[in-house]
């Protein structure tokens, strides 16, 4: 096996390495939730002062320094009395959607980890469950889209631009080989159901 591969291999059989790869996704979610709702309510009509009293007793400079932080560029000479909703609305939905994913990576995290000290014969035991194997395979599967297909590009248009190639094909074929990998346990699982309820007409 490639030494990529290897390290593939093991990585992803981390929990806590794949809830680790979350906290920039979500750290970088909460800074975007925030610096929209800051411009909704400086575009509603509020002045820096008020906000930063209103926000932690920040001084108005204090205020201004905090929403550069979180990657805000805009400037207010006039407030235009109204917020951009649909900005709010995605921002709000990205960071739930966020939000729920890393706390499903995490809850993996503390079942899974190896200071939860599981016995090899109860995880024997377990994995017998067609009900386990089918639930671990697609949590598997959802910790790979989440924290690996986030970081393959995004482009506008219809062909993929010449320097983002390589690595979108690369993406590409991972995302197959998981889902195969999935879809193979799917169909064993319903080899075996069938076997099952073959079983029980006869």
């Amino acid at each position: 096996m490639p030494v990529n591969a290897y390290v593939d291999e093991v990585s992803e059989s981390n929990e806590s390495l794949s809830a680790l790869r979350m906290m920039p996704w979500a750290r970088e979610s909460v800074d975007q939730a925030e610096r929209v709702l800051i411009e909704a309510v400086l575009d509603g009509g509020w002045t820096w002062e008020q906000l930063g009293a209103e926000y932690g007793g920040r001084s108005k400079q204090a205020m201004q320094q905090h929403y550069k932080r979180r990657g805000g560029q805009r400037t207010w000479s006039r407030r235009t009395g109204s917020a951009d909703v649909e900005a709010v609305r995605d921002a709000i939905t990205r960071l739930l959607l966020n939000f729920r994913a890393t706390d499903e990576a995490l809850t993996r995290t503390m079942r899974d980890a190896s200071w939860n000290e599981k016995d090899p014969d109860t995880e024997a035991r377990r994995r017998r469950s067609w009900v386990e194997r089918l639930n671990d395979s697609m949590d598997s599967l959802h910790d790979f889209i989440n924290n690996r297909m986030g970081k393959v590009p995004r482009w506008e248009g219809h062909e993929v631009p010449a320097d983002l190639v390589d690595e979108v094909e690369a993406g590409t074929a991972k995302a197959l080989e998981r889902l195969r990998q999935h879809r193979d346990e799917v169909d064993a699982t319903i080899a075996e159901l069938l076997r099952r309820q073959a079983g029980l007409s006869r």
